[in-house]
């Protein structure tokens, strides 16, 4: 039996969203977090300051497999484009998008450091039922973590193209 904190695949169509990203290239994945932390970091301070009008939850791409160095962005939608970038805590943040297209769907309700395994477990479900999944994969953060947040508490949806 599949873990409940995983549903079933879900598929649905999504338009392209603007998007305010910071992008992280040849990032070794041992600081992965660290790179999204300060990421987000820098992305609500400058939500803060209004510099972007945010218009939903944070997200993670992934360009690349979790496999030494990775290629990813973070960032959050936006209610209209990002016209040029901004530097806030130093990071550089930059106009992007959230490309729309077929996507499936999981979700998962728990700790980010059981993420890796919900990823094979949906992706090895999408194969099963004959789809192809294709990068980039993406992860929508539901809630802003804290040092007060239940880890089991957290929701992150899994999305990847179909």
């Amino acid at each position: 039996m599949s873990d409940p904190t995983v549903t079933e695949p879900a598929f649905l169509t999504h338009k392209t969203v603007h998007a305010a990203i910071v992008r992280g290239v040849d990032v070794p994945v041992e600081d992965m977090i660290r790179f999204l932390d300060a990421a987000f970091t820098a992305l609500r301070a400058a939500s803060d300051a209004a510099a972007i009008a945010v218009d939903g939850s944070g997200f993670s791409v992934y360009h690349t497999e979790l496999e030494g160095r990775i290629s990813l962005d973070a960032g959050f939608p936006l209610i209209a484009a990002l016209n040029a970038p901004v530097e806030f805590n130093g990071v550089t943040i930059e106009p992007g998008e959230l490309a729309g297209g077929d996507l499936a769907r999981a979700v998962h309700t728990g700790p980010y450091t059981e993420l890796r395994a919900k990823w094979q477990e949906f992706l090895g479900n999408l194969e099963e039922q004959g789809k192809s999944p294709k990068m980039p994969y993406v992860e929508v953060y539901r809630n802003v973590p804290s040092p007060q947040t239940e880890p089991w508490k957290l929701r992150t949806d899994l999305f990847a193209y179909v």
